[in-house]
């Protein structure tokens, strides 16, 4: 069975900000699981 870590990051900001910010967390492994206003929830794979 996988595990997984997660990870609820709040993110302001313009769109370019948020773009680099989201593409940080993708390169260290995080995939993007969901948004809700400002509050960006990531998991990874242990």
């Amino acid at each position: 069975m996988k595990k997984y870590e997660y990870k609820c990051v709040s993110i302001l900001g313009d769109g370019e900000r948020t773009t680099r910010i989201l593409n940080e967390y993708g390169q260290q492994g995080w995939e993007l699981v969901c948004t809700c206003w400002i509050w960006h929830y990531f998991k990874r794979e242990i």
